[in-house]
């Protein structure tokens, strides 16, 4: 039993100096976290799952739900996906960005370009091509501005452009299958024949008057889309130009030029105390054509 007696004391030192430095190492860790600062508070914030454009129905597959820090939170946010199930998109979204109040129709609207339409405006679609509408990169949100190029009546030998509305937010833009008809060229063959093509349409937040003027302007003329900046809504006053003001005459009179033929009939005329009559159209078949009484 003697013999024994060192070795108990020896194992029982032994378990003391480790709980006593497990104890210590306890000690140190709690004293280093207590140091640490502690992370901001996260809540739940509501966001587009993928890129939601204007109209669109929202729908559980749109949302997820990311944990942002409470002091970061943006006014008019969401905590659950499950309240905004049915709600209409009025401004695009991005993927990732928050689902804010303001960037929603109210409550009960139907899906569809009519729930991004404020009151007192109308939505009205014109067709445009590549050219037309700036090489495709005019989307949803820009504002442009509308010329057109009048080519019949008074301005068949005399082309203008002007423009006629500014700053003039874009809704949207999509295609459209359409169908058109042309000549058919083969004298055995007459009457007309069809193709289907996709052009390109752009919807544009107009007043009623505003409205009235792109209508007449696509009746009579072709109409172009001149894209903006965002930041921009300065108005621009313009006269206008014809190609009588556009191409100079012959000589470099420097008098509003014109088409050369037309300037020397002008000017022949003139010269023998002759004064232009009325103008009269005439339309054959597919040709048409004007003469001067």
């Amino acid at each position: 039993m003697r013999s024994k007696g060192p070795i108990i004391f020896l194992v029982l030192a032994l378990v003391l100096a480790g709980v006593a430095a497990w104890g210590a190492h306890r000690w140190i860790k709690s004293q280093a976290q207590k140091r640490v600062p502690k992370g901001p508070t996260l809540v739940p914030v509501v966001i587009a799952k993928t890129k939601l454009a204007p109209g669109l129905r929202l729908a559980k597959a749109h949302l997820a739900v990311k944990r942002w820090p409470q002091g970061a939170v943006p006014p008019g946010s969401f905590r659950r996906p499950q309240t905004l199930i049915g709600r209409v998109v009025r401004a695009p979204l991005a993927k990732g960005e928050a689902v804010l109040m303001y960037k929603l129709a109210p409550k009960g609207v139907a899906g569809g370009l009519s729930a991004i339409v404020p009151p007192g405006f109308r939505a009205l679609t014109v067709r445009v091509d590549e050219v037309i509408g700036v090489g495709g990169f005019v989307q949803p949100g820009d504002r442009v501005d509308v010329l057109v190029t009048v080519l019949k009546g008074l301005y068949r030998e005399d082309p203008i452009t002007r423009t006629v509305l500014q700053d003039i937010p874009v809704l949207a833009v999509g295609d459209k299958l359409v169908e058109e008809y042309t000549a058919k060229s083969s004298k055995k063959k007459r009457g007309k024949k069809s193709k289907k093509t996709t052009v390109r349409i752009v919807t544009l937040q107009l007043t009623p008057q505003q409205g009235e003027y792109l209508a007449l302007a696509a009746t009579w003329g072709k109409v172009l889309l001149a894209l903006r900046n965002q930041g921009d809504r300065e108005k621009a006053v313009t006269a206008g130009i014809s190609i009588l003001s556009l191409v100079p005459t012959e000589g470099g009179s420097g008098k509003k030029g014109g088409c050369p033929k037309r300037a020397r009939a002008k000017s022949s005329t003139e010269s023998v105390g002759h004064t232009r009559g009325p103008v009269v159209e005439i339309i054959k078949g597919v040709t048409i054509s004007t003469q001067t009484l």
